[in-house]
């Protein structure tokens, strides 16, 4: 990839929206623009009383596409409406960082005004890597636009304010109404910025020549939208996130898709945009390639939301207590494995493990895993923990009864707390073996 410079932003700005007089404005950086007017909310309930910013350099003070020398950023401006046909498929703020990570775009976004969590409004604002021209604008923003809408399933392009056509464009700093306050949100992430040359290669007419038109509202029929196939998609997704690679997590998506939803497949839908063959493409080819779309971006969303960090050091201590300890995530080993019978039979082990980081470093917990002549259901968990925790400690384990070869390897696991019931006391077992 050809290296882009680091370089100095030159932006405008207007002490009100109603004045066309500008001032000329140099950020040292991008991240030091951000944290000029970005970083922290103006809070106004009349946003009017705020200044403007215009993401170019003018050859004269006035603002308008004439007097503009150029532009160093790219910005949108996301404006969503309740009671619209795309309610089900509103942008959140992380989708769209999910996306501009995904892409590795320099960028921060802000909460604008009026912004609810019912119906998010929000700009986002990426760094160019060089100055473009009037001229360039328009074909450079719809390029990345295009580029950033297949990560979002052509949804943007329904909810993007078209006044990104527009290079003079003056757009509200980071404001919040007061009633509002604990909803606005900014955030800043580094990357590359976007490559402006590259990106006029491509000579995009997205959004230009087509704009989004709100048609008749989709039936509901509970099968669409958030609450719909995406919702219980990104369920399923999140169940397996920390046991399960990337590819396995597609694969399984791909397959409840095809059958739960039979004949109304998600990734089939041919309404969103992404789902939609390219030049050459199978329909099946198309599905697949949005189904991994789809489970990176939501991946990278959910990892990005785990706010407290698991402690992974090894601690090797005494248990100070027989305690049942609460659901936590932490580093066990395997201290050793029963193996035996059930009653009726059947093949069992009981593991006895050790906590090995963490506040409950050295405290103990036990997990039976069940095998031939047991329940089925019983059977498929415990070959699953099985299975994971082969990929964990990276050993072959083709039956339960060889799970003696991973003592004293440690792992990353979830302890479960079990409460007690029928005068049984609680008690902890492993909830899940993290592979990622």
């Amino acid at each position: 990839m050809r290296e882009i410079k680091k370089m100095a932003f030159q932006y405008a700005t207007q002490t009100t929206a109603s004045t066309n007089t500008v001032t000329q404005q140099v950020a040292q950086s991008f991240k030091a623009l951000f944290e000029t007017s970005f970083e922290y909310p103006l809070v106004l309930a009349d946003k009017s009383k705020a200044s403007t910013f215009i993401p170019a350099y003018f050859r004269v003070p006035t603002r308008n596409d004439v007097s503009i020398n150029t532009s160093t950023l790219v910005i949108f401006d996301v404006d969503q409406k309740l009671g619209q046909d795309y309610d089900d498929d509103m942008i959140a703020l992380e989708e769209a960082e999910d996306a501009l990570l995904d892409l590795g775009l320099e960028h921060f976004i802000y909460t604008s005004h009026s912004h609810t969590l019912a119906a998010p409004r929000f700009r986002i604002v990426i760094a160019a890597s060089r100055p473009y021209y009037p001229a360039e604008h328009n074909v450079i923003c719809a390029a990345i636009l295009e580029h950033l809408d297949e990560f979002l399933g052509g949804r943007l392009l329904k909810v993007v304010d078209p006044c990104w056509k527009v290079p003079s464009q003056c757009y509200y700093i980071y404001t919040a109404h007061p009633d509002r306050q604990q909803f606005a949100i900014s955030f800043y992430n580094p990357g590359a910025p976007a490559d402006i040359d590259d990106y006029k290669l491509h000579q995009s007419t997205y959004g230009i020549e087509t704009e989004y038109k709100p048609g008749a509202p989709r039936k509901a029929t509970g099968q669409t939208g958030a609450r719909g196939r995406s919702y219980e998609l990104n369920r399923i997704l999140s169940g397996m996130i920390t046991s399960s690679a990337e590819e396995e997590i597609a694969k399984r998506l791909f397959g409840i898709d095809n059958t739960m939803h039979a004949g109304n497949e998600y990734f089939r839908d041919q309404q969103y945009p992404r789902n939609r063959p390219r030049a050459g493409e199978s329909n099946e080819a198309a599905a697949w390639r949005s189904c991994q779309l789809f489970t990176k971006s939501h991946i990278n969303s959910l990892k990005r939301k785990t706010k407290k960090p698991v402690d992974t050091t090894i601690v090797v201590k005494q248990s100070e207590s027989r305690e049942t300890m609460p659901t936590h995530d932490a580093m066990i080993k395997i201290k050793s494995a029963k193996i035996g019978q059930t009653k009726t039979g059947a093949e069992t082990v009981l593991m006895e493990l050790q906590v090995m980081s963490g506040e409950h470093a050295g405290r103990h917990l036990w997990h039976r895993l069940y095998g031939t002549g047991s329940h089925a259901t019983a059977i498929t968990i415990s070959d699953s923990i099985k299975t994971k925790i082969a990929k964990a400690t990276r050993l072959e384990i083709p039956a339960i009864s060889d799970i003696t070869k991973a003592y004293d390897m440690p792992m990353l696991a979830r302890i479960k707390y079990k409460p007690g019931t029928n005068g049984y006391p609680a008690q902890n077992e492993i909830g899940d073996i993290h592979l990622n």
